[in-house]
């Protein structure tokens, strides 16, 4: 079995720059035509993308991505990400976020009809740049962990509730160790987020853990506080955050998680487009936009 995680589109659907530096639509649309040529053995079960699928959440951007998914030869299913609104969300992708009532407004759910059970849990706050696990979701989690202990299961979410070491992305996620326990209640979980727009493999309070690199933009991969001694004085004028605030034009890039004798196996793959990889840049909104 194979699922093919795909995270951080950042489409915008006015035709400016996604910080006011990358072509997201193209990037997008890139995506979509190199997974639509794809042989029969090499596609997966199903598609997840795991969030921040519109840049600031606009109708706009998600009539774009959802034109694209209707043409990608497997389903897909969308987790939400903190620049997603959750009302468009639910209402553009019925289908491809099939939240359980009983959870709504939170986007969570799960699916259960294949060799590896997965169960999304959304970590999105309003407004909020940064993530966590609400008391809602996690009860609504606890109750679904459990369910199939003898399945190996992927909960994908778009934040990852630990740390990264890249400064400016490391804000913290609340209830992190509650939420570690809950995901130790199984014995064969894997975690696979979203959010830091490049590939990180690791281990968390015994949890293995992916993050998938972003479509759009590749975050420069630098663990430099913005006091740190060797941050230059260019830097300190441009207003440095520290390393996790600017990226690269690079290849979008995706990961592929497959079944191998009950354990789940991660490649990461880079989408040949002939980027340039021109960068740093800043995440830098236009005047008058907002985080």
């Amino acid at each position: 079995m194979k699922i093919i995680q795909i995270s951080d589109f950042h489409l915008r659907g006015d035709g400016k720059l996604s910080f006011q530096k990358a072509d997201t639509r193209k990037s997008f649309q890139k995506m979509i035509d190199y997974f639509c040529s794809l042989k029969e053995y090499e596609l997966p079960e199903f598609f997840i993308a795991t969030g921040d699928l519109s840049e600031g959440g606009t109708r706009e951007g998600y009539q774009i991505v959802r034109e694209g998914f209707q043409k990608l030869p497997r389903p897909v299913f969308v987790v939400p990400g903190n620049h997603d609104k959750r009302d468009f969300f639910l209402e553009m992708f019925p289908e491809e976020a099939p939240a359980e009532k009983e959870i709504r407004p939170y986007i969570c759910y799960t699916i259960d009809e294949y060799p590896v059970r997965i169960i999304v849990a959304d970590t999105s706050k309003p407004n909020c740049h940064w993530g966590g696990a609400s008391e809602e979701v996690m009860d609504w989690l606890k109750r679904k962990i459990i369910e199939y202990p003898e399945k190996p299961t992927i909960v994908f979410t778009h934040h990852p509730p630990f740390h990264t070491g890249l400064p400016a992305m490391d804000e913290g996620f609340d209830h992190a160790e509650q939420f570690a326990e809950i995901l130790c209640e199984h014995e064969n979980i894997h975690l696979c987020c979203g959010h830091m727009h490049t590939a990180i493999f690791t281990n968390w309070k015994g949890i293995p853990c992916t993050v998938c690199p972003s479509i759009s933009m590749q975050m420069e991969v630098d663990f430099r506080h913005k006091n740190d001694a060797a941050v230059t004085n260019e830097e300190r004028a441009e207003n440095f955050k520290g390393g996790g605030d600017r990226f690269f034009l690079g290849n979008p890039g995706y990961l592929m998680h497959v079944l191998q004798d009950e354990r789940i196996n991660t490649y990461e793959i880079t989408i040949p487009t002939g980027a340039d990889y021109s960068g740093p840049w800043p995440f830098k909104y236009y005047e008058g936009e907002e985080d």
